[in-house]
């Protein structure tokens, strides 16, 4: 049975949502704050405490905060994690993501799995830097890689975006390789884009080349076929991150046996088109099917129509709605509401419509969906809003 809480402190707020063996937490930085440093040792402790009550271990983590941050953010962290005899040199990806108040950080979003020996978790290694946790669910890999980059940018060491992009996808294939998979078990990316509204274009360039060279464009030319061709969902966003990187992402992957009940698919809503169709390659949704439960990724979703133009421009109240009506109906299919999610992060380009988005939640009586607030652009200037998230249903129940 899916169990959901919120639990609301003086600076935060801490959302989870459990389900057999897997924990989902999000903390959210809720107001102004001149102790950023005590508050995220009060989040880590918070957090902690749930990691071993559950006997869960982390796989997956993000942390969105200024980048000058960083350092007292992860020391926060490191001695929360001590006092619990947590492992402390799991990978996170710690991307710029300005808070919507006067604070330093807007949030942090954890994913665990219970602790057993069938699930046999472990940190996979590049190089001597921990890049990605890797388990075993019905014996079917699952990898989750973060922060992979091109590398830190130095003053004599500057290679142009396009190059760093290209080593940003070659680093991921090659990590995946070394480990028994293949880019083609890729299902879902989280990628954060530096100045994004700079060269959005040509990234997505970059990326379908990549995409046509390992095997996820071969099926056909034709976009009219867009909703029939298999391809990760994924996020593309405005965030810098601490190696000055030209962008920066995190992967899930997943590398089914022949024998296991383990299932990948892709689902299309009716109030947007596959973005292949405009040139983005990455699907609306995949969920991904375990034998107790189904996990549903959503993509980066902001105000756009079927005919893939940006809508309602100006107005930040109709293109909120019509973001979480676009998610809404996406979802129908798989028996699922806004309520069902268990992780969002919420895109504002503007600090002032968090409010007004605020006030939209409490009308559609989801105030309390587990959420980050960042200030970041999105990948067209005139959009104004943008979220991803995550669902969790158990397959009994759906």
């Amino acid at each position: 049975m899916i169990q959901r809480s919120v639990k609301t402190y003086p600076a935060f707020k801490i959302y989870t949502t459990s389900s057999y063996n897997q924990l989902y937490i999000s903390a959210s930085v809720t107001q102004d704050d001149p102790h950023p440093e005590q508050t995220a040792g009060e989040i880590y402790n918070k957090i902690a405490d749930l990691l071993s009550a559950s006997s869960s271990q982390i796989v997956c983590e993000r942390c969105f905060g200024d980048i000058e941050f960083q350092t007292r953010f992860l020391e926060a962290r490191r001695s929360a994690f001590l006092k619990y005899t947590i492992e402390t040199n799991t990978p996170l990806m710690y991307i710029e993501g300005k808070s919507g108040y006067e604070n330093k950080f807007a949030g942090i979003q954890i994913r665990a799995l219970e602790a057993t020996p069938e699930t046999r978790i472990r940190t996979i290694m590049d190089q001597g830097i921990p890049k990605g946790r890797i388990w075993n669910i019905d014996d079917s890999l699952f990898f989750m890689l973060h922060n992979i980059d091109s590398g830190k940018i130095e003053e004599n060491h500057n290679p142009d975006r396009k190059t760093q992009a290209e080593t940003m996808f070659q680093q991921s294939k090659r990590i995946l390789q070394t480990e028994g998979a293949s880019y083609q078990d890729v299902v879902r990316t989280w990628i954060y884009i530096s100045d994004i509204l700079d060269w959005y274009n040509d990234f997505n360039a970059i990326r379908n080349k990549f995409f046509a060279e390992n095997g996820f464009l071969q099926k056909t030319d034709s976009k009219l076929e867009a909703e029939q061709i298999y391809l990760p969902s994924s996020t593309g966003i405005e965030g810098r991150n601490p190696s000055n990187s030209a962008a920066a992402m995190d992967v899930f992957a997943v590398h089914p046996s022949p024998e296991s009940n383990v299932k990948i698919r892709t689902i299309s809503g009716s109030m947007q088109h596959s973005p292949f169709r405009y040139g983005s390659a990455f699907s609306r949704a995949i969920v991904v099917e375990e034998p107790k439960s189904k996990l549903i990724l959503i993509s980066g979703t902001a105000s756009i129509n079927e005919q893939s133009k940006s809508i309602f421009i100006g107005d930040p109240e109709a293109q909120i709605r019509h973001t979480l009506n676009v998610v809404s109906s996406l979802i129908t299919s798989e028996g699922a509401t806004l309520k069902d999610i268990c992780e969002t992060t919420l895109f504002f380009k503007r600090k002032q419509d968090i409010a007004l988005y605020q006030k939209i939640a409490e009308h559609m009586k989801i105030a309390n969906m587990p959420s980050v607030k960042v200030i970041a652009n999105v990948c067209r200037d005139e959009l104004l809003f943008e979220l991803d998230a995550a669902l969790i249903l158990e397959k009994d129940k759906t």
